[in-house]
């Protein structure tokens, strides 16, 4: 059954003493009772100090063995992370003449859609093929157009962009996206975001990512039950001590700062995990609000006669009449003849400026409006969902929430570090009591 607990037995044995004097010696039972008495307050004390060393002695190898291997890899991605707080801005400084184009002062609007994407397809290699056009996010950049193209180095394909000015139609330049299998192929900007959710493993190291961070789930988790104070310590638990020695102070630092940023490490860890396991995320939403699938099944209907998709221009101006508001994201292409025109064009004021909820499926040659997502039309569980990555990226707040997931980024960094000299302080000095002991 295991080994017995020694405070438990003592317990038994002066409980059998005081059963043995009453029995023995009945006209002295209110002496042992009075003598014995503190002794069995004494037991249940010890009991409850061993039992609580115990649990915290557990907690304490738990959160260290988490935190020295899970935590190591928080590191990186919390450090990749504050990076692409700001990744768009990072990506436009390092790639001025790829991404920029000069503002055409005189004539400020662009050319017609498919001049553009015309210019960029004529500029394709001869096994590219186009899957989307990208929108500019401000007048001073270059469409881009996405197209896969089979990778050199295996059996996998790649993604390529290829840039274009939208006031000229001239394609100032092409660039590697994104190759899963080879992370030190892509751009610095998607080299950090594989890093971040992959470690650079490929997509098998996205659940390797995930996994990690239920460890580090577990991680925060136990590190607030060791910081948990007794009763009458609570402030020493949320404070530094003035004038403390190295040591100590490094383990105020480790503890108070543990407490205080663990409601955010918690939460990006979450949105994290959920945003690695999608479909397991919305599985576990949807026992409380169902959650809306993206209508990947929607299907064009193939014309007998000529089979000639509408134009870019068309599918625009359906986009515009549906929804007159708000500035486009992208243009999906149909991938066959079935396949469908693709459009991402968010209301002005949606929280997520990178992608778009709202959206439309259509037609390639009717020019249907096969399935549109809106606002109006979501659940709770939508807008949960919908909450999880502009918040997850801090872009849900604009500027101050991008700083907030900068300096976020950060907190793995001063917890592993404060967490390994404590470590090391503890083995330093079980090594110094050991030789002592050794010593006599």
């Amino acid at each position: 059954m295991g080994l017995q607990n020694p405070s438990g037995i003592l317990l038994g044995q002066i409980t059998s003493l005081q059963g043995m004097l009453s029995v023995n010696r009945p006209t002295l039972n209110w002496k042992p009772n009075i003598e014995l008495q503190p002794f069995v307050s004494c037991g249940k004390t010890i009991t409850m100090d061993l039992t609580l060393k115990s649990r915290r002695k557990f907690w304490l190898k738990v959160h260290l063995y988490l935190g020295l291997f899970a935590g190591a890899v928080f590191v990186v991605i919390g450090l990749t992370g504050s990076l692409l707080a700001f990744e768009f801005p990072l990506d436009e400084l390092l790639n001025p003449k790829l991404l920029t184009v000069p503002v055409d002062q005189e004539n400020k609007s662009y050319l017609p859609l498919d001049t553009i994407v015309a210019a960029g397809v004529k500029a394709l290699p001869p096994d590219g093929k186009a899957g989307a056009i990208a929108f500019p996010r401000h007048s001073g950049l270059a469409f881009e157009l996405w197209f896969n193209q089979a990778s050199l180095y295996g059996d996998n394909t790649e993604i390529h962009q290829l840039f274009i000015n939208p006031y000229t139609g001239e394609v100032t330049g092409q660039r590697l996206l994104t190759d899963f299998e080879h992370i030190w192929r892509d751009p610095f900007k998607d080299f950090i975001l594989r890093l971040h959710y992959t470690l650079g493993l490929g997509l098998g190291g996205m659940n390797v990512v995930g996994f990690i961070g239920l460890g580090l789930l577990f991680s925060v988790l136990t590190g607030l039950i060791l910081w948990w104070p007794s009763p009458g310590k609570l402030r020493n638990a949320l404070t530094i001590k003035r004038n403390a020695s190295p040591e100590r102070f490094n383990f105020d630092l480790h503890k108070t700062f543990g407490f205080y940023s663990a409601v955010i490490l918690l939460f990006l860890i979450l949105s994290g995990v959920y945003l690695i396991f999608p479909e397991y995320g919305r599985g576990l939403v949807g026992i409380f609000s169902p959650v809306t699938e993206d209508a990947s099944i929607c299907r064009s209907t193939v014309p007998n006669g000529a089979k000639t998709p509408i134009s870019l221009d068309e599918v625009k101006a359906i986009s515009d009449a549906r929804f007159p508001d708000g500035e486009y994201r992208f243009i999906g292409f149909p991938k066959n003849e079935q396949g469908v025109y693709f459009v991402g064009k968010p209301e002005i004021d949606e929280i997520n400026p990178k992608g778009s909820y709202r959206r439309l499926w259509i037609d390639q040659y009717s020019g249907e409006i096969l399935h549109a997502r809106e606002r109006g039309s979501r659940t709770a569980g939508d807008i949960f969902v919908q909450w999880l990555y502009p918040l997850h990226t801090g872009e849900a707040f604009g500027f101050i929430g991008q700083l907030i997931i900068l300096f976020a980024g950060l907190m793995p960094l001063i917890l592993y570090v404060t967490g390994v000299i404590r470590w090391l302080q503890k083995r330093k000095a079980r090594k110094l009591k050991s030789v002592r002991q050794s010593l006599g």
